[in-house]
């Protein structure tokens, strides 16, 4: 290894670890005004609402990773406190398709708002010069999966821009 491959390991480590740093001092500084969800329920809810056209257990079951059984579990959670709808699939009424409320879609909302008041304070040091580069480079990093998200009839979670 070069001793610029070896640069660019270090830096991209460095670079990965204070975005970890960062994203995690913006959680914390979180204060949510509504009852928290679980890791896992806050997870399945975006996932399903990044599905344009809702999604069913084993579909989402596949796309996060977690078993159909406790899937199941999380999304009776979510459907009990009004968050997540079963619905009939119109092209075939055996399948039950979830997705978000708009109850869910006005707690996202304001989730979305509390992140970026936390966000604002964890990069109030910046410049508005300095926050546009920043999202600029991050940008070109992204064009990539904004173009797979696509791909997969995905929209935002917040909706589309």
């Amino acid at each position: 290894m070069t001793g610029t491959q070896r640069e660019r390991e270090d830096l991209l480590q460095e670079l990965i670890d204070r975005l970890i740093s960062l994203m995690r001092k913006v959680r914390h500084d979180i204060t949510p005004s509504e009852p928290v969800l679980s890791q896992p329920q806050l997870h399945l809810l975006f996932t399903i609402a990044l599905k344009k056209n809702g999604v069913s257990v084993s579909e989402l079951a596949e796309l996060t990773g977690v078993t159909p059984g406790a899937v199941t579990q999380f999304v009776n959670a979510l459907v009990e406190r009004d968050l997540v709808a079963r619905e009939s699939d119109p092209n075939d009424r055996r399948i039950v398709r979830l997705r978000v409320t708009p109850t869910a879609r006005r707690q996202m909302e304001k989730m979305r708002r509390e992140y970026i008041t936390a966000a604002a304070r964890t990069f109030d040091e910046l410049s508005l010069d300095d926050l546009r580069i920043l999202n600029e480079i991050l940008s070109r990093l992204n064009v990539p999966l904004d173009k797979e998200h696509a791909q997969k009839g995905e929209e935002r979670a917040d909706g589309p821009r």
